[in-house]
């Protein structure tokens, strides 16, 4: 503990090297500055503008370090909305193309942040744009969570310094050890041959602050419309997307949303969001879309509450009287496949109970769904379809459609007082056209405020559309992606072995995509692929968790991902009869608290990664008709999904009896 004494030395010293480098300084700038200094030690260096204060338009200081870098400005009151502006644009020019990080990655200059420095009694706060803190609460501001490595942070504010000449660097109070020579501007091979070799034992999260050139380039491009972002799984898409949130939330004072389908995946992204921009997680909400509509039907006092369970027994009812003694039992006698026939074709689409209705339905392209119908046929759906919509209204109960379409009407009613200032929409290829539309109409149409995310070869939901079938054109506005940055190059192979990794063309270009066409930044991994029976499967799971942890891997960054939900349950009880550590994936939120090996199935682990993966696979019987070769797919994209996961390992267990 550093006695007031040695606290006093410490302050004495700080203000000897700020008189020394930059001359006699103000009190308030030199005060702010000492305690910055005091606060930051090893883990940063504080930079000063060769002026103080700086001429307008410049920063007064830059604090660069573990928790990111800071463009300080000490001021009496705030500037306004032209200065700020001026002032973000000259931070960020300051770092724009600096190569300096893991794999060579370009350092993105958009997560510097505005800093303003009150003076003492003023209240701090934050609107995204910039964070404010006074006199007395400044020193808070080294204890930011961190983003990069100690050392990339010294190399960071090194190579600052030599750049531009304007900012000058004060020495450290307590000094590191000497740092490594770099060559150049640009030589600093160095700085990531260790985290290289190092990232298998403990990633870090650096993509906080650097990405891949290709993908920093993305994070300002302008859009005059909505955008999307496609690519193979493990390129980095999502991360983009929250770079480009975090990008326009700078640059805005309106609320944010991010959201997808199922209910986990946004507060992990939550977690992830609150590492690029700390100070302003206030204003962005992450939820899924179902979750979202009912809270803003509430709001306008609607009442509408989903219960699943109740709209399927009215579906198994309209079954029953219309389904099972009609002609639909002679082209598939699942009836799962009318389910879903009426959810993500009819009602997904927000077509009514209505004649007018039918007649859109009978001239739809069925996207996606392998049975040919002819309308013949698809009059006896529509039968189907008005039985179940009989009984569901009758009983008042509402399914997922129900709540979205009624979303949707009521904002085509009243729009937003004030829409989005962004929406982005993850994993966008598992929703509905219904869905779609919704989100759009959150935004007000404004230009990059709208981004959606996807991938056509991991849906895991029947059916399928275009952007045109829901009235939004993104033509000249997709970016695609195809560098693997998740899984190592064992775990990638396996996965491109697999029947769910064949190509699948693009709706909207026409274009293959597929993992096999991506190359992975990482090496190495271990990848093993067992044919086991059913009764082997928990000796094998155990084997493998007791492997996992003897190379270094912690449970708690290990899931057992399956088909569903009763596999699940299976597992989670045979770990807890282990004394094992487990949690399901239906609670897991990616917080600290979240710990033992995750169990789910993967319409839970969708978006997620871990270090290591088991997934035991039930292999299906080869399919007989149409639909159960649609089916069959769906199954086998489950597979591949569950396999991608895995950053490190994945044991992937066929089980055949």
């Amino acid at each position: 503990m550093t006695s007031s004494n040695d606290r006093e030395i410490l302050r004495r010293r700080g203000e000897q090297m700020l008189a020394e480098t930059i001359g006699e300084l103000a009190g308030r700038s030199r005060n702010v500055y000492t305690a910055l200094l005091m606060a930051g030690r090893q883990r940063w260096r504080l930079l000063l503008h060769r002026t103080q204060p700086a001429s307008a338009g410049r920063c007064d200081a830059l604090l660069i370090g573990q928790g990111g870098v800071l463009a300080l400005n000490v001021v009496d009151e705030l500037p306004g909305e032209a200065e700020v502006r001026r002032l973000r644009a000259h931070a960020e020019q300051l770092f724009t193309g600096v190569v300096i990080g893991p794999n060579r990655n370009e350092f993105v200059r958009e997560t510097v942040e505005l800093v303003f420095v009150l003076p003492p009694g003023r209240s701090a706060g934050v609107d995204g744009r910039f964070v404010v803190y006074n006199d007395t609460t400044v020193h808070q501001l080294a204890g930011r969570r961190s983003v990069m490595p100690a050392r990339l942070g010294g190399e960071l504010a090194e190579h600052t310094a030599r750049r531009n000449s304007d900012y000058r660097p004060i020495p450290q109070l307590v000094p590191e050890p000497e740092p490594v020579e770099v060559a150049g501007l640009l030589e600093v091979e160095a700085l990531h041959t260790d985290h290289l070799a190092g990232a298998l034992a403990k990633p870090f999260p650096t993509w906080t602050a650097f990405l891949d050139p290709a993908q920093n380039a993305l994070i300002s491009r302008n859009y005059n419309g909505p955008a999307r972002i496609v690519g193979p799984a493990g390129t980095g898409k999502t991360v983009l997307a929250l770079h480009r949130m975090a990008h326009r939330a700078r640059r805005s004072t309106g609320p944010l949303l991010f959201t997808t389908l199922v209910k986990n995946l946004p507060p992990c992204q939550e977690s992830a969001f609150a590492r690029l921009l700390p100070d302003a997680a206030g204003r962005a909400t992450f939820t899924n879309l179902h979750s979202w509509a009912q809270e803003f039907l509430s709001a306008r006092g609607i009442r509408r509450v989903m219960e699943l369970p109740r709209t399927e027994t009215a579906f198994n009812l309209a079954w029953m009287h219309v389904g099972r003694p009609g002609p639909l039992v002679a082209i598939e006698s699942d009836r799962r496949y009318w389910r879903e026939e009426i959810d993500r074709v009819i009602k997904g689409r927000g077509l009514p109970a209505t004649e007018a209705g039918f007649d859109e339905y009978a001239a739809v392209d069925r996207r996606g769904r392998r049975v040919g119908l002819r309308t013949s046929q698809r009059r006896h759906v529509w039968a189907l379809y008005e039985e179940y919509e009989s009984i569901r209204s009758e009983r008042q109960c509402f399914d997922g459609n129900d709540i979205i379409s009624a979303a949707l009407d009521a904002l085509r009613v009243e729009p937003l007082d004030r829409p989005y200032a962004m929406v982005v929409v993850d994993e966008v290829q598992d929703m509905t056209v219904q869905s779609v539309r919704l989100v759009h109409a959150l935004t007000g149409g404004e230009p990059n405020s709208l981004l959606f995310v996807g991938d056509r070869q991991q849906q895991i939901y029947a059916g399928g559309w275009r952007f045109a079938d829901a009235g939004i054109n993104i033509v000249g506005r997709s970016e695609r992606l195809t560098k693997n940055y998740r899984n190592r190059r064992a775990i990638l192979k396996l996965a491109a072995s697999l029947p769910g990794a064949r190509p699948v063309e693009d709706a909207e270009t026409h274009e293959p995509q597929a993992i096999d066409l991506t190359d992975s930044v990482l090496p190495d991994g271990y990848a093993e692929h067992w044919v086991c029976t059913r009764a082997e499967v928990g000796d094998q799971v155990r084997r493998q968790l007791d492997r996992i942890v003897a190379e270094g891997i912690s449970l708690s960054d290990t899931a057992i991902i399956t088909i569903t939900n009763a596999e699940a349950d299976y597992l989670l009880g045979l770990l807890r009869r282990w004394g094992l550590p487990a949690q399901n994936l239906v609670d897991y939120r990616c917080a600290e608290q979240d710990t033992g090996v995750k169990v789910g199935t993967v319409y839970r682990a969708k978006g997620l990664d871990f270090r290591a993966v088991i997934h035991p696979f039930t292999e299906p019987a080869p399919p007989a008709t149409e639909a159960e070769r649609e089916r069959y797919e769906l199954t086998m994209r489950q597979q591949f999904v569950a396999v991608t996961r895995a950053r490190d390992y994945v044991w992937l267990g066929i089980v055949r009896d």
